[in-house]
């Protein structure tokens, strides 16, 4: 067992962060095992797999603009990495400026590819498209 280190898992978080600022789906799959398992919503079954997760991100990419994100490490125990993400794009189809803040909790592999990704996220409306996400890395 290779475990997680706070420096791997801040890289890993700022890959992820740069391919959803690009809106990068094939950059945003590589971080993940070809048979992950990514949770976006805690009660609803996970996408499987790395062509889930380009298609997911996909169909994302298109609709948003303005991406700005950041991150904080919170945790590192074992193959475990639980973050703080944040992020603010604008929505394209109306002109919206939405604020996430996220939780992440992400298990890795040998390879140092994410095998399950879970997170919990909160959303608001901004009226500042200028306003960068607080409190953590950028």
């Amino acid at each position: 067992m290779k475990p997680v280190t706070a420096a791997t898992f801040d890289r890993w978080l700022a890959a992820y962060s740069r391919a959803s600022v690009e809106n990068d789906p094939q950059a945003s799959s590589l971080l993940f095992a070809e048979d992950a398992r990514y949770y976006e919503d805690p009660f609803a079954p996970p996408l499987i797999g790395r062509r889930a997760i380009y298609d997911y991100w996909a169909v994302g990419a298109v609709n948003l603009t303005d991406k700005r994100c950041a991150h904080e490490v919170l945790t590192v125990c074992g193959k475990l990495g639980v973050a703080r993400w944040q992020s603010r794009f604008v929505v394209k189809a109306t002109g919206a400026t939405v604020a996430l803040d996220c939780i992440f909790a992400a298990e890795f592999d040998d390879q140092g590819l994410c095998c399950c990704f879970r997170e919990w996220w909160h959303s608001r409306r901004t009226d500042d498209p200028c306003e960068a996400p607080n409190d953590a890395h950028r």
